[in-house]
């Protein structure tokens, strides 16, 4: 950090100390390990001396710098490093767009068009990934794979997905003109669109994958997700529901109440939820199940968890955990157990702020990485989170104490190969899908036979694809060593002969590879057909957690035994 931002960092703490009540007394925790605690006195004069100080500093420099200084970029730059000492989700935003996302969350809904995009191909050119149904861009016919060229006349040639979003988003009643790029049109097609109000839709699937076997993909946790899963639970068990699996994989988190509001679907009226703890009173929180469920409770459930279920996520996995509701199935969840709170500020700009920590019902701590222990400026540090003790469920099955979720059932994904990474990375199966879709404007069918790999194959040829393997580059390197080194002829053949077997070896990888390439054109065919509920119907079959989660759900003996700690997670999980 340089001078001028240690010297803004001062500035900004002594400013976000004095935000807060200074009435206020840190919250009593026997697991907090005391560094040296100022007292209320203590603190009060010590914010008004480093004001004093700071304001004077900063003052001097502003006015007499060799360099004219910006004020706001001076102050920023003290934000950020203030803000980087601490953990990564305390964040600053100065900047309208910056809370955008934040806002949508809170409100769950926003006025668009109603369009997923991203940045697809080489070009990274700002693509439609998916219309959502019931939108304006949905009835107007906007396909996946579509490519966003203007808007309003605006090239959106080197736009992030944020600048593309920030035009696109606006009051519900007014116009934006957008202009595609469709493969197989002649030329660009250009769409006035009425902007409307779009609500935010948490579950992205829900239904039947086996006769009773009901599954409800969430996403998110905005506004409303704990009235969307009921809604889905409900119309399940109108389509006689036997068993159901919730899947929070790759779900980073959300509103607190909505993470309540989901799990009281599952739990019995005054079951607890979760717990926070911080260093204000009012941080300190007990929350329970107040809705009667909407799964009754013979019905057995499994959530689907993974690396990157997070936060909400974690605090419903570890509620249905704790108190023996239901299964827990994927791999150890990623443990983020800090909560936020955002303080807007009059001028616009808004802190989120790490506030308190995530308990579960057994007193588990969700939180993994311990961002405080060698932080000079944090006074306070909570030793569980090196604890390595074990909690226990309402039925006495010990459970980790800290650190996320780990499964009942531990499940891998099949590794994926290099070519299959390099396919993904470029674009290549979402291209492909695109553009097949354009040439069979009449297809139904998802399903990749034959001919649709073949053309995948010719595809590849079409487009150059072409990639360099781990091996290859570790051969470039040796290769320009021996020449620079004047290597003899005998060590040159040899390398040469590996070089030949690295590409016997890459061509193989097609013929090793060709089961999970074919899986994925499927499920980027169903994204273009379907949406994200095809791409979640496309995976279903080939996923090896969902078949997990069918398997334990739908096998008594099995779920009863897991819920009763009989059964070895390693044993069983694989």
């Amino acid at each position: 950090m340089n001078r001028i931002s240690r010297l803004s960092f001062a500035l900004v703490i002594t400013l976000l100390l004095a935000v807060q009540p200074l009435s206020a007394q840190p919250a009593a925790q026997d697991t907090s390990a005391r560094r040296e605690m100022l007292s209320e006195e203590d603190l009060i004069r010590s914010i008004r001396r480093n004001i004093n100080v700071f304001g004077t500093v900063y003052r001097e420099i502003s006015l007499k710098y060799v360099d004219p200084v910006s004020p706001e970029a001076f102050i920023r730059a003290g934000i950020n490093g203030m803000l980087g000492s601490l953990d990564p989700y305390t964040e600053y935003y100065d900047k309208p767009e910056e809370t955008d996302d934040l806002r949508i969350m809170t409100r769950g809904k926003y006025g668009g068009i109603g369009i997923q995009i991203g940045l697809r191909g080489q070009d990274r050119v700002l693509t439609i990934i998916s219309p959502m149904e019931g939108t304006p861009a949905w009835r107007l016919g906007l396909r996946a794979g579509d490519q966003i060229i203007k808007i309003n006349g605006e090239s959106t040639k080197g736009f992030s997905t944020s600048d593309a979003a920030k035009r696109m988003r606006g009051i519900p009643g007014t116009d934006v003109m957008i202009t595609i790029r469709r493969y197989g049109a002649e030329e660009p097609l250009e769409y006035t669109i009425t902007r409307e109000e779009i609500k935010v839709q948490d579950v992205s699937y829900a239904g039947m994958i086996e006769p009773g076997i009901g599954y409800i993909r969430l996403t998110r946790f905005s506004r409303s997700a704990g009235e969307q899963v009921r809604a889905a639970v409900e119309d399940l068990k109108a389509q006689g529901l036997r068993e159901l699996i919730l899947d929070l994989r790759s779900n980073p988190g959300g509103l607190l109440p909505e993470a309540v509001a989901v799990a009281e679907n599952f739990l019995e009226p005054g079951d607890p939820v979760v717990s926070t703890r911080g260093r204000l009173p009012a941080s300190n929180r007990e929350y329970k199940a107040q809705q009667d469920p909407a799964l009754p409770a013979d019905v057995p459930l499994a959530i689907l968890v993974n690396e990157g279920t997070a936060s909400a996520s974690e605090i419903v996995a570890g509620a249905i955990q704790d108190l023996d509701r239901g299964v827990i199935i994927g791999m150890p969840t990623f443990g983020k157990g800090l909560v936020q709170s955002v303080v807007d500020f009059r001028d616009g700009t808004a802190l989120k702020l790490t506030t308190a920590m995530y308990y579960t019902p057994s007193g588990r701590l969700i939180q993994k990485t311990d961002y405080f222990r060698d932080n000079t400026a944090i006074l306070a540090h909570n030793e569980e989170l090196e604890s390595d003790t074990l909690s226990y469920t309402v039925g006495g099955r010990p459970v980790t104490a800290h650190g996320g979720i780990t499964p009942d059932f531990r499940v891998e994904m099949p590794e994926v190969g290099e070519l299959i990474v390099e396919l993904w990375r470029q674009g290549t199966f979402f291209d492909f899908a695109g553009r097949y879709h354009g040439e069979h404007p009449d297809m139904t069918s998802w399903a990749v036979d034959d001919s649709v790999y073949s053309a995948f194959l010719a595809y590849l040829d079409e487009t150059g694809f072409t990639f360099r393997t781990e091996a290859e580059r570790r051969l470039e390197g040796l290769r320009k060593l021996a020449e620079e080194n004047g290597y003899d002829e005998d060590f040159l053949k040899e390398l040469a002969d590996l070089e030949a077997a690295v590409q016997r070896e890459k061509r193989q990888m097609y013929a090793d590879e060709e089961q999970q390439i074919r899986q994925r054109i499927e499920i980027e065919l169903a994204q273009v057909l379907a949406g994200n509920a095809g791409r979640v119907q496309a995976s279903l079959s080939f996923d090896p957690q969902i078949r997990k989660a069918v398997e334990v759900v739908s096998t008594g003996d099995l779920y009863e035994a897991t819920l009763a700690g009989l059964m070895n997670e390693e044993a069983e999980g694989k």
